[in-house]
Parts: structure tokens; sequence; C-alpha cells
């Protein structure tokens, strides 16, 4: 079906923003059976975030500049001021060559210095393409054109907002732009651009400032585990001494790409992007749904390292349908705000049961907690070893 009668039967069914985020998204109309073969995602994201009377869109896209004229600036800084002051992040003060697994002990102090560096726009260009040059989310990345597209689009991102450059947006802007992939070559960009940019609003101040993780870690996340399933809480916490922040940070940055298929995640985004619910709070709040759901994995690891590989290896067939597991994270986050504590707790324990059947039946009726652990890490170790 052409794209324009996708949009125009989209547009019918769904005549405002309101009607598109209430019934589209979150009453999931979107993904049913019949309804799914109409999605443009694209159109989508574009009608939830790019209206007309925003004065903060960004209208044109500055070209990348050419090397020679980097360096050009940088010989002279007290004749190119101004072009100095257009072209160098002036808050830049995160190094972007950070991985994943270098960024998940955020108290060694070798890693802060390093978070501290300023670095040039030419550094900055050069670790934008390396980051593109690896970028999995679809073969369209392997494109030259695309690869050019992708690398215009977070330069005018960096230097539209005066920021320094980290490693994971390169993945977080893929995701926005593929969306956009059958739009002519300046709308995709422009559009990629200020979706993007509406998306990062909201994740960059609580994901990609480390002081800032870290309190959503400790604080926010934390307390609403504890609140909704306290057993877990400490499981996780206490007997295992896990530091929650030490895997929240790949979830959180990247908003479960590493995590999930790439479709299921589309869905979730589709709900985040609606933001009538404040980003960090309905993330925290679908984690918390999330490890519930495979409360009998986690509760079968015999160490720290068993549980981290859980997380960072989430099982696919444990998954909760998208549209469920948003809604119960919609209200969990009401209970929440609303502090409504006890109900929290209930709807941990039906979520629980719901998810664990035949492990949260027997482990309300068995006394010893270390044999039933026991028990379930034995079952696991053998069905792993029967899927080799």
């Amino acid at each position: 079906m052409a794209d324009s009668n996708l949009i125009q039967h989209l547009v019918q069914r769904y005549g405002t923003r309101e009607d598109l985020t209430r019934r589209g998204i979150w009453r999931g109309d979107l993904y049913n059976a019949e309804e799914s073969r109409f999605l443009d995602r694209g159109w989508c994201w574009k009608t939830l975030l790019l209206r007309g009377e925003d004065e903060l869109l960004v209208t044109e896209l500055a070209p990348v500049p050419e090397k020679a004229a980097i360096e050009e600036a940088q010989l002279h800084p007290d004749r190119t001021q101004s072009r100095l002051r257009n072209l160098t992040p002036e808050r830049a003060r995160t190094h972007p060559l950070m991985h994943g697994e270098d960024e998940a002990n955020l108290g060694n102090q070798d890693a802060e210095d390093r978070l501290k560096e300023k670095i040039s726009v030419q550094e900055t260009l050069q670790i934008v393409r390396l980051d593109i040059s690896r970028l999995l989310l679809h073969p369209m990345f392997e494109s030259t054109e695309c690869k050019a597209e992708m690398v215009q689009i977070l330069y005018n991102y960096v230097m539209h907002n005066q920021i320094s450059y980290k490693q994971g947006y390169h993945e977080l802007c893929g995701a926005v732009y593929m969306q956009m992939a059958n739009e002519s070559c300046e709308t995709r960009k422009l559009n990629t651009l200020n979706i993007f940019n509406k998306l990062m609003e909201r994740a960059r101040p609580v994901f990609y400032e480390e002081a800032a993780l870290l309190d959503f870690a400790h604080f926010k996340f934390d307390r609403i585990l504890k609140l909704t399933m306290p057993k877990l809480h400490h499981l996780l916490t206490k007997h295992h001494g896990l530091d929650n922040a030490v895997w929240l940070i790949r979830w959180t940055r990247l908003l479960f790409l590493r995590e999930f298929d790439l479709n299921y995640v589309l869905k979730v985004w589709d709900h985040l992007l609606t933001f009538v619910i404040p980003l960090e709070d309905l993330v925290a709040c679908c984690i918390v749904v999330l490890l519930i759901a495979i409360a009998r994995d986690l509760y079968s690891c015999e160490d720290q390292g068993e549980v981290i590989s859980i997380l960072l290896h989430y099982p696919s067939d444990k998954l909760i349908d998208c549209v469920e597991l948003m809604n119960k994270s919609a209200g969990l986050y009401e209970l929440y705000v609303t502090k409504q504590y006890a109900d929290m707790k209930g709807l941990g324990e039906n979520l629980c049961k719901v998810h664990n059947r035949q492990w949260y039946d027997k482990q309300t009726q068995v006394a010893d907690q270390n044999r039933l652990r026991l028990e379930e890490r034995l079952k696991r170790r053998i069905g792993q070893r029967l899927r080799k």
C-alpha cells in the first residue's frame, strides 16, 4: 500500500494528536492485527512531536565543515573568534569515547577525569563518524549517503544545543532516522533532528549526566522497585549486593535498544514519545515491571554475575505484550505519584503471580527459600544445556 494511502487512513482514523495518543497508542489500536498494516511510524512520531507552532524547531541544517576550515579556525583564533563560537561546544564536559563497559564502574576516578575533557569539533566529527560506521540497527546504515546524513544530523544536534557528543546518541538518532527513511533528503534530516532533539531534551539530563543517572538509579528506580516488590529488591541489593546502576546505564541510555527486538522497542518508544508520563518515571516503572516478569529467573541466580548476565541478556521468551507492559507501567506510576504504596505492592504481587505462576505458588508454600532457589537454579541450568 502506498505511503499516502497509509497516512490518509491514519489521518481519518486518528483526527487529533490526543486521539492518536489515547486510542492508537495507549489503547493499542495501532497494533491490532487488522490495523498494524496501516502503521506509518514516521507519521505517528511527527504527529506527536512536530507541531507547526513550535518555534524551537530547527528549520535549516548547517553543513558539516570541511577539515581544512576547522583547522584554519583553530590556527587563527584571534581572526575567527565568531566562527569558533559557532563551531565549538561551549559546555563540552563529557568525553564520548566511554564505552558501556567502561561506564559501568561510575565510581572510577580515571573515568570521571576523562568525562571532563573538552574535545574539538574535528575530534567530535571523527568520533561520530566512527560510531556511525559501526551502527548495526539496519543495513541502510552501510550506505555512504546515509552515513553522511547521520553525521550532519548529529553535528547539528551538538552545535544547536552547544553540548558535547556522547556515545549512544548515534543509536538513538539512528532509530529515529529509520522512521523517516521514505522522505526526501532534506525533510528526512530535519525531521530526524527535531524528533531526536525532542527526545533528548528529556533523556539527556537524566540518563546522560552521570550524577543525575546515579540519582535515578539509587533513588527513583530503587524506591519504586522496593515499594512494588520488596522481596525482589532485597534479593538484588542485599542478598547479591548489586548496585543497579551497573546495568541500568545501558537500559536507560539506549532506551532498551540493546535489550529487546527492535520492533518491540519501537512500540515502547511510541508510548514514551507521547510524553503523557515523564520519561524518567515511565522508564523506571517499565523496568520494574520487566524485572517482576522474570522474578523466577532472578531468584534462581547463584551470584551477582549470574544476575547481571540475565539483566544484560533479558530472556526473550519472558517479554510481556508491549501494550500490557506500558499500561501496567502507567498504572504503577499513577500509584507511585499518588502515594498509594500498599496498592503498588499489590500490583507487584499480582504481576509476579501472573508471569511466574508455578514458581509463585510454590515459593509461598516453601519455608526454605534457599532450597527453592537451588531447585530453580538446577532447572535453569538443565534448560540452558538442552537449548544448546
